[in-house]
C-alpha cells in the first residue's frame, strides 16, 4: 500500500484541487500529479502547500458546476465531449464510494476505448497517480479525463503481422517517416494528424508477440522511450516515458486479462507518439555513465523538490521509480538533464 495514503497534507491538498478545471491557464491541471510526486519524494507539508499555492495562483481555473447529473450506466454515452469532464468526475467519484476502485475502473476500462494518449497522455498519468495516493477524488477525474478527452487511434491491426520486438516496429516506422514533419502546436494535434497519416496507417505492425505479453511488452516499451528521450530530448518522447509509468500502475489494478486486452491500444499510441517526433532511428543507450559509481538519487530529489516546474518534478521521480524497476544510467542521465538549471 503506497504511503501517500498516509500523508494528511497531500489528501487534504488533492481534496482542494477538487474545485479546479481539467485544464489551467495555457496547459493542463499538473497540480495533483506533482504533488504526488513530491510527496512521494519527501516534500514536507510546507513544500507541498507552497507549490499548491503558486500553481493556483499562476495556472488554476476554477471548475464549471455540472449543468447535468450522470448516472452511472449512462457514462459512455458522454465519451470524447470534453464539457461533460466535472459531470464524470461526479459520477464516478459517487460510483467508487459505492463499490471500490478496482470493480470501477475495471468496469469502466472493459467499455472504454482505450487512448492512453488522451489528453497527452496526461488523463492516465493523472489517474495513476491518483491510484498512487488512493483518493477517491483524483481517481474519479483521471477517469474523467481518459472518457472526456478520449482519442482513439482507430487502426484495426489484428491482421496484420506482428513486429518482431518493439525496436524493430519502431525501425519499419523510421525507414517510412523518419523526418516527415506534423504540424501542430500541441502533442494532441500532433498525434491527431499522425493517426490520419496514410504512410503511419500503413506502416504500423500488430504489437510483438511476447511471453508473458503484459509485462514484456510494457519493459521493452519503456526501454525504447527513455532511450528515445535520452537522445532526443523532446517533450512528446518525456511524455511517453511518464506515460508508460503510468500505464503499469492502472494494469496493476485491472484483472490481466482486460490488461492484455489493451495492449494494442497502447502500442498504437506509443508508435504514434514516436512518429509525432519525426519517428528517429532508436540508437543503442551507449554514451553515458555514472563517475565512480556515485548515486545520483538524492541531489537529484533535492533539485526536484526546489522546482516549481511540474514536469520538473514529475520526470525525476518517474525516472527514479523505473531505475528502481529496471536499472539503467539513462534514467539518471534524463533526470539530471531535466533539473540541471538548477545547478
Amino acid at each position: 500500500m503506497s504511503e501517500l495514503i498516509h500523508d494528511l497534507t497531500l489528501q487534504q491538498l488533492l481534496d482542494a484541487n477538487g474545485r479546479f478545471a481539467l485544464n489551467g491557464k495555457g496547459t493542463t491541471n499538473h497540480c495533483p500529479m506533482a504533488l504526488c510526486a513530491l510527496a512521494a519524494m519527501g516534500a514536507q507539508p510546507a513544500r507541498l502547500h507552497e507549490f499548491f499555492e503558486q500553481w493556483m495562483h499562476r495556472f488554476a481555473v476554477p471548475d464549471a458546476t455540472p449543468v447535468v447529473r450522470i448516472e452511472r450506466g449512462s457514462w459512455p454515452e458522454y465519451i470524447s465531449q470534453p464539457e461533460a469532464f466535472a459531470a464524470l468526475r461526479l459520477c464516478f467519484q459517487e460510483w467508487i464510494m459505492a463499490e471500490g476502485v478496482d470493480a470501477v475502473i475495471a468496469q469502466i476500462f472493459s467499455q472504454l476505448p482505450f487512448a492512453p494518449a488522451s489528453g497527452a497522455f496526461h488523463a492516465i498519468i493523472r489517474l495513476s497517480y491518483g491510484l498512487e495516493a488512493m483518493h477517491d477524488g483524483e481517481i474519479a477525474a483521471g477517469l474523467a479525463a481518459l472518457v472526456s478527452g478520449n482519442l482513439p487511434i482507430e487502426i484495426d491491426i489484428r491482421d496484420r503481422p506482428p513486429a518482431a520486438s518493439v525496436n524493430a516496429g519502431l525501425t519499419v516506422l523510421s525507414d517510412v517517416l523518419h523526418g516527415v514533419e506534423f504540424k501542430g502546436d500541441m502533442i494532441t494535434t500532433r498525434l491527431r494528424a499522425v493517426a490520419v497519416s496514410s504512410l503511419f496507417r500503413s506502416a504500423l505492425s500488430a504489437p510483438p508477440k511476447l511471453t508473458p505479453l503484459n509485462a514484456q511488452l510494457l519493459d521493452d516499451m519503456a526501454r525504447a522511450a527513455i532511450q528515445l528521450y535520452w537522445q532526443t530530448n523532446n517533450f512528446t518522447a518525456l511524455h511517453m516515458v511518464t506515460g508508460l509509468h503510468a500505464v503499469r500502475r492502472v494494469f496493476s489494478h485491472l484483472p490481466e486479462a482486460i490488461a492484455e486486452s489493451l495492449l494494442p491500444d497502447l502500442w498504437k499510441a506509443f508508435c504514434a507518439a514516436y512518429v509525432s517526433i519525426g519517428a528517429p532511428p532508436v540508437t543503442d543507450g551507449a554514451g553515458y555513465s555514472l563517475a565512480d559509481g556515485a548515486d545520483p538519487w538524492p541531489r537529484l530529489f533535492r533539485l526536484a523538490l526546489a522546482s516549481d516546474d511540474d514536469h520538473d518534478i514529475k520526470t525525476v521521480y518517474t525516472c527514479y521509480c523505473e531505475n528502481l524497476r529496471a536499472p539503467s544510467t539513462l534514467y539518471h542521465a534524463a533526470a539530471a538533464r531535466r533539473v540541471r538549471h538548477f545547478g
